[in-house]
C-alpha cells in the first residue's frame, strides 16, 4: 500500500491525475446513463445502446489510463507502441460492451455479477496492454501481489457499479453507479502503477514506431471526439427512432384497444345471450311472449314441456289461438273436447284482456293447477308466466288443515272450534234455535297415561274421538281442545231435554270398556253444558260458561254432568281472588305450622310430631289446608310453600329433645321438581338435626304420577338416613305393589279404617281390623291416624299397632306449646288443645 501511495505522490503530476479522474467520472456517468437506456430499449435497439455504452466507458478507461500515464514521470524518456495502444482501446471497448450486454440481458441474479466481472477484466486487459505498449530505455519489473490486488479491485467495484445501476434506476442510483465505476478504473490503475518498477538501461532502445507523449495527447483528443460523435449520433438516432416508434406504437396500441373492445363487445353479447337463454330455459315457470297481433315471439323449454307443444308451434309467429287449440284438443286443459265446446273455450281464452296485469288458475286434466300471469308490454302484446302451483296449493291446504285440526285424533282443534262457533251462534240470534256446547274431561285419564304409558294414552284418546263421532249427528261438531279435554257442539230446540240426552249418550258411550290391545281400560267423563245464547252470545263467553260448568261437574265427583249457572262465575271469581291472595301469603308471612303428636300405643310416650300447615288470611281468618292446598298444587305455588315448611319444621324440631321425630307431608308437585332432595339436605344442614329424626310422608297418589322418579328420589333420601312413611295406607288399589317396590320405614293406616274399628256394623269392623292387622304384620312401624276414643286405642293395642295419632291425644298445637309439652314426656293421654 505504501508503494502505491509513493508512486501516486512522487512519480505522478497530480494535476494530470485529477484530470484523469475527471475524465473517468464523466465517461462513467455517460456510460451508466446509456446503459440505463439500453435496458429500457427493445431488443433491436438495445445492442446499439450497449455498443455506445461500451465505447463510452471503454474510451473512459483508456483515456483515464493514458492521461494518468502522461502524469507519470519515471525519470526516463517514454514512448508508446502504436499497435498495443490501439489494441488496448479496442479491448476496453469490446469487453465493456460484452459486460453491459450480459448485464442487460434479463433479470437473472447472476448477470450483474458476470457483467461486472467482465468489465473488471476489460479494465485490467486495457491497463496491462497499455503498460505493455510502454517503451522506455530500461527494464520493467512487476510486483505480482499488487497486480492481483488491482485486478480484484477492478472486478469488485465493476460488479458493484452494475448491481447499483440495475437496482436503483434514479438520479441517485446513476450517480452512485458512476462513482463505483470510477473507483473500479482509478483503484485498478493506480494500484497497478504501484506494481511497476523501471530500472534505467541505456543499452535498451525504444522502437521507432512508438508514440511520443505529445502524439498520445493528440490521439486521446481524437478518440474523445470520435466517441462523443458516436454518442451524439446515437442519441439523435434514438430520438428520431423513438419518436417514430412511439407514434407507431401509439397507433398499434389504439388499433389493439379498438380490436379488444370490439372482441370484448362481441364476447359480452355472446355471453349475455348465452346467460339469457340459460336463465330462461332453467326457469321454474313457463315463459312466453306474444306481440300485439297475438303471435308468438319467444318461449322457453319449460313452457313447451308444460303444454307438450310440437316444434312447429314453437316457431316465432305462431298464433296464440293455435296454441290454445292444441292444449284443448289434446286433453291437456280440463274441459269438454267436443268441437263446439272446444271452440267456445278457445275463443274465451284467446279473448282474455291483455291491457292490464291479470292472473288466473287453469286446471289440467291430470289434476294439476297452473297459475297464468299476464303482464302487458308497451306497444301491445304481453309476457306470460305459467307456474305449476299444484304442490303449493296442496301444501297450503295441508297446512291449513294441520293448523285447524288435532294431529293425534284428526278432530278439529280450538282454532276451528271458535270459527265454527261464530257461524253457529249467528244462527241462534233469531231465537228459533239454541246451541248446546258440551265440555268433556275424561276421568282417570292421567292415571292410565302414567301407569300404562303414553302410547296407551294416545290410543285411548283416538278411541274416545271415534266414539264421540258415533254419538253425534250430521250437525254435531266435535273438537279436541288438548290433553283429555273435548268439546261437542250441536243445535238443539229443547235445550234441557236435548242437551241432557246428548250428555247421557256420550256418558254411556265412554263408560264402556276400551280394548287397547294389551290393555282393557274403563274411563268415565265429566261434562259441563252451556246453552247459547242464554249462557253466552259469542264464542269466548259460551266456552267460558261451559268450562265453568265442567269445573263444577268435576268437583261433584266422577261421571257427572252439570249445566252452567250464574253462581259458578261468582265461585270462580272467589277462586281467582283466593289464588291471588295465596301468591302474596308466603311473602307476607301469613302461613304457620301446627304440630300434632303421634304417641306410642304401648307406653303412651310422645314419639314425635307431624307438621300441619295453616293459613291465617287477613280477611277470612284461619283457612284449612283442604281449601288452599289443591289450589297451590294446581298453580305450582306448592313448591315454594313446601320448601318453607321443610325449613321451618326442621328449625323448630331442633329445639326439641333429640328422641322426638318431625313428620312432614310431601306433595306430588314437589317430586316433579328437581330440587327436592337438595332442599331437604339444605333444611337438615341449616337446622342441624339428625337425618333419622326426619320422617317424610308420601301417599300412593304421589308415587303413581311417576313411580320411577319418585322411588329414585326416595332412595337417595333413605340413604341419607331419612325415614320414609307410606301415608293413607289401605285406600289405594296398589298399596301392596308399592310396598314390594320400596322398603318403607312406616305405614300410616288411613283414618277411614280407624273410625270403623268400633263401628256398629260387624262387616265394617272386620274389614277395619283386617287392614290394621295386615299393616301391623308387615314388620314395619305402623301408625294409626284419627284415633278419637279409648276403645279405638284399646283395639289398636290389641292388634299390635305401634303408634297412634288423633284428637284422643291432642289437636294440632302451635309451636310455642310444643317445648313445654315435650319436656313432660307424658305417659298418659294429652289433654285436647
Amino acid at each position: 500500500m505504501f508503494r502505491v501511495l509513493s508512486c501516486l505522490t512522487v512519480e505522478h503530476d497530480l494535476r494530470l491525475v485529477v484530470l484523469a479522474g475527471l475524465v473517468c467520472f464523466v465517461a462513467s456517468i455517460v456510460a451508466v446513463s446509456i446503459f440505463r437506456r439500453a435496458i429500457a430499449a427493445r431488443a433491436r435497439t438495445r445492442m446499439i445502446w450497449i455498443a455506445i455504452a461500451g465505447a463510452a466507458i471503454g474510451y473512459g478507461i483508456w483515456a483515464t489510463h493514458f492521461v494518468a500515464m502522461l502524469a507519470y514521470e519515471p525519470g526516463v524518456a517514454t514512448g508508446y507502441g502504436i499497435v498495443l495502444t490501439s489494441l488496448s482501446l479496442a479491448t476496453a471497448m469490446f469487453l465493456t460492451s460484452m459486460g453491459f450486454g450480459i448485464a442487460a440481458g434479463d433479470s437473472s441474479r447472476w448477470r450483474p455479477g458476470t457483467g461486472g466481472i467482465i468489465i473488471g477484466g476489460g479494465i485490467a486487459s486495457m491497463h496491462y496492454l497499455g503498460m505493455w505498449a510502454l517503451e522506455v530505455p530500461g527494464r520493467v519489473a512487476w510486483s505480482l501481489d499488487l497486480v492481483l490486488v488491482s485486478i480484484v479491485l477492478g472486478v469488485c467495484f465493476g460488479y458493484a457499479a452494475l448491481a447499483v445501476a440495475i437496482k436503483y434506476r434514479n438520479y441517485q442510483g446513476t450517480l452512485a453507479a458512476a462513482v463505483l465505476l470510477t473507483l473500479a478504473i482509478i483503484s485498478h490503475h493506480f494500484t497497478a502503477m504501484g506494481a511497476v518498477h523501471i530500472t534505467p538501461d541505456p543499452t535498451r532502445a525504444t522502437s521507432a514506431l512508438s508514440l511520443s507523449p505529445a502524439v498520445l495527447a493528440l490521439a486521446i483528443a481524437g478518440v474523445a471526439l470520435s466517441v462523443l460523435g458516436m454518442s451524439l449520433i446515437g442519441v439523435l438516432a434514438d430520438r428520431r427512432l423513438a419518436s417514430r416508434t412511439a407514434r407507431f406504437e401509439e397507433i398499434i396500441s389504439q388499433l389493439s384497444v379498438a380490436r379488444q373492445q370490439l372482441e370484448g363487445s362481441q364476447n359480452d353479447l355472446s355471453q349475455q345471450k348465452l346467460r339469457l337463454d340459460t336463465a330462461i330455459n332453467h326457469m321454474v315457470e313457463g315463459l312466453c311472449m306474444f306481440d300485439a297481433e297475438k303471435r308468438l315471439v319467444i318461449c322457453n323449454e319449460r313452457y313447451a314441456r308444460l303444454y307438450r307443444l310440437p316444434p312447429e308451434l314453437l316457431r316465432a309467429g305462431t298464433a296464440h289461438r293455435d296454441i290454445i287449440r292444441h292444449r284443448i284438443m289434446n286433453g291437456i286443459l280440463e274441459g269438454d273436447a267436443s268441437d263446439s265446446a272446444a271452440e267456445r273455450q278457445i275463443a274465451k281464452l284467446d279473448a282474455l284482456p291483455v291491457h292490464a296485469v291479470s292472473s288466473r288458475i287453469d286446471a289440467f286434466a291430470d289434476g294439476r293447477l297452473i297459475c297464468v300471469t299476464r303482464q302487458p308490454m308497451v306497444g301491445g302484446g304481453w309476457v306470460a308466466t305459467h307456474l305449476d302451483v299444484t304442490e303449493q296449493r296442496r301444501s297450503e291446504a295441508k297446512i291449513t288443515y294441520m293448523a285447524q285440526h288435532d294431529a293425534l285424533t284428526e278432530l278439529p282443534n280450538r282454532v276451528l272450534l271458535r270459527a265454527r262457533l261464530e257461524h253457529a251462534l249467528a244462527d241462534t240470534r233469531d231465537g228459533n234455535l239454541h246451541l248446546a256446547v258440551l265440555m268433556l274431561d275424561l276421568d282417570r285419564f292421567k292415571e292410565i297415561n302414567d301407569t300404562l304409558g303414553h302410547p296407551t294414552g294416545d290410543s285411548l284418546l283416538r278411541s274416545v274421538a271415534a266414539r264421540l263421532q258415533d254419538c253425534g249427528r250430521e250437525t254435531t261438531f266435535i273438537a279436541r281442545l288438548g290433553g283429555d279435554e273435548f268439546a261437542v257442539v250441536d243445535y238443539v230446540t229443547s235445550p234441557a231435554m236435548d242437551a241432557v240426552a246428548l250428555a247421557e249418550t256420550i256418558k254411556a258411550a265412554l263408560c264402556e270398556p276400551f280394548d287397547l290391545g294389551d290393555h282393557q281400560v274403563i274411563v268415565g267423563t265429566s261434562i259441563g253444558i252451556a246453552i247459547a245464547p242464554r249462557d253466552g252470545a259469542d264464542s269466548d263467553t259460551i266456552l267460558k260458561s261451559a268450562d265453568l260448568a265442567l269445573y263444577a261437574a268435576k268437583g261433584g265427583g266422577r261421571g257427572a254432568f252439570r249445566f252452567f249457572e250464574p253462581e259458578l262465575d261468582q265461585l270462580m271469581h272467589v277462586r281467582r281472588n283466593l289464588e291471588k291472595d295465596l301468591r302474596k301469603a308466603l311473602a307476607r308471612g301469613e302461613f304457620e305450622l301446627h304440630y300434632q303428636p303421634f304417641v306410642s300405643v304401648e307406653t303412651g310416650r310422645i314419639c314425635g310430631y307431624e307438621a300441619l300447615l295453616r293459613w291465617h288470611h287477613p280477611e277470612r281468618g284461619l283457612v284449612l289446608p283442604g281449601e288452599f292446598i289443591p289450589l297451590a298444587e294446581e298453580t305450582g305455588l306448592i313448591l315454594p310453600m313446601g320448601e318453607w315448611v321443610l325449613r321451618t319444621a326442621c328449625a323448630e324440631a331442633a329445639k326439641w329433645p333429640s328422641d322426638l321425630k318431625i313428620a312432614i307431608n310431601l306433595s306430588p308437585a314437589q317430586f316433579r321438581g328437581k330440587e327436592l332432595v337438595s332442599s331437604i339436605v339444605g333444611a337438615l344442614a341449616n337446622s342441624g338435626i339428625a337425618s333419622h329424626r326426619l320422617e317424610l310422608e308420601v301417599t300412593e297418589t304421589v308415587i303413581m304420577h311417576d313411580s320411577g322418579a319418585v322411588f329414585a328420589a326416595l332412595g337417595q333420601l333413605r340413604e341419607l338416613g331419612v325415614r320414609i312413611a307410606l301415608d293413607d295406607f289401605g285406600t289405594g288399589y296398589s298399596s301392596l305393589s308399592f310396598l314390594q317396590k320400596f322398603p318403607f320405614d312406616k305405614v300410616k293406616i288411613d283414618r277411614s279404617f280407624v273410625s270403623e274399628l268400633a263401628s256398629a256394623t260387624e262387616e265394617s269392623r272386620r274389614i277395619a281390623r283386617a287392614v290394621v292387622r295386615f299393616a301391623t304384620s308387615l314388620g314395619k312401624t305402623s301408625t294409626a291416624e284419627g284415633v278419637e276414643t279409648a276403645e279405638q286405642l284399646a283395639i289398636l293395642r290389641e292388634e299390635g299397632c305401634v303408634e297412634a295419632q288423633g284428637y284422643y291425644f291432642s289437636r294440632p298445637l302451635q309451636a310455642s306449646r310444643i317445648a313445654p309439652l315435650a319436656q313432660r314426656k307424658a305417659e298418659a293421654a294429652i289433654y285436647a288443645a
